[in-house]
């Protein structure tokens, strides 16, 4: 391309948004009494994208009935700005305000033998001004124009978390979860209450690891989720303006995905030097090779469907050095 070509061409700039968040947290322990903790906390946040101060304080306590029993509870606000796309001002709503939680718990601990914890906590939150999809629309210079959202979604969740911990012990250390919950959202304009996208009713996870001789180590961690909630496609309409089948959905969120399963093994074989340490690994994610899904694909018209695979088993070979 000559100079003056070169010349011809237009520079073009594009602007790139960026928003400034600062954010503070202030915390206070206190122990009015040996068996007794109270931590009491406040953050702030200014959220520039939607010209926002919240303030949000919480409180914790823990109180040891022996040593081996223990109660806990906290309370506190949460909140949390809308997405980009939803304040947009084409496409979404700029006069979004951040979404609001009140979490709550109460559980205890059990500590039977040294190093062996049992941990149950139920929890419910609250939540508030979500951002919500409406129909509703606001006047601009004389015309009607959709707010696309509004803060008009509400939210409940509920659940109970079991937890057992086994600090380590002659070579062994390793931990087990059990999260049921269940969380529905109103959205706005709405009377019946529906589970969020992403709600899972059961989560497992276990996590483990032993010290074997000459310094190898073996790991495991075996995770189960329950599918996430999806809305079925119960028929199809021909569409003539497109050629196209179009689908015809059921309830928002009446059905689920397939449960998520994996297992993870590791082995890992350290040599320690004078002033550095080497260690060799070999990580199988999906040891069993089980077969996870990621999505359901529809025929043309949507009388067949296939669910997407995930990712077999993989495994990786590594070398990591510490000095």
């Amino acid at each position: 391309m000559s100079n003056q070509n070169l010349n011809d061409v237009e520079e073009t700039h594009v602007d790139v948004p960026w928003w400034l968040s600062p954010g503070l947290f202030a915390e206070l322990e206190l122990r009015p009494t040996k068996p007794l903790l109270i931590s009491a906390g406040v953050r702030g946040d200014y959220f520039q994208v939607i010209h926002q101060a919240v303030l949000a304080p919480r409180l914790s306590a823990r109180y040891e009935l022996s040593p081996r029993w223990a109660v806990k509870g906290a309370l506190g606000l949460y909140d949390q700005t809308p997405g980009v796309e939803e304040t947009d001002a084409a496409f979404g709503n700029p006069a979004l305000k951040a979404e609001r939680a009140l979490h709550t718990a109460l559980g205890a601990e059990w500590r039977p033998w040294p190093r062996t914890t049992f941990d149950a906590t139920g929890f419910y939150k609250r939540l508030s001004n979500l951002v919500s999809p409406t129909d509703a629309t606001h006047v601009v210079n004389g015309a009607d124009v959709p707010l696309h959202y509004d803060n008009g979604g509400r939210g409940r969740v509920v659940g109970l978390e079991l937890v057992a911990r086994r600090e380590l012990a002659a070579g062994f250390v390793g931990w087990i979860a059990y999260t049921l919950s269940r969380s529905e959202r109103l959205d706005s304009g709405q009377t019946d209450w529906r589970l969020f996208d992403f709600d899972q009713t059961n989560i497992l996870t276990a996590v483990g690891s032993y010290d074997l001789p000459r310094h190898w180590r073996i790991a495991s961690r075996f995770r189960y989720v329950s599918g996430n909630p999806q809305t079925p496609v119960v028929g199809s309409v021909f569409n003539s303006v497109t050629d196209e089948y179009d689908p015809v959905f059921g309830p928002v969120n009446s059905a689920r995905q397939p449960s998520f399963v994996q297992l993870d093994v590791r082995l890992d074989k350290q040599w320690v030097f004078d002033r550095w340490l080497l260690d060799a690994y070999l990580d199988l994610q999906n040891a069993t090779n089980h077969t996870n899904p990621e999505g359901i694909a529809y025929n043309y018209d949507y009388t067949q469907s296939n669910v997407s695979q995930g990712l077999p088993i993989l495994p990786f070979l590594g070398l990591r050095a510490e000095f």
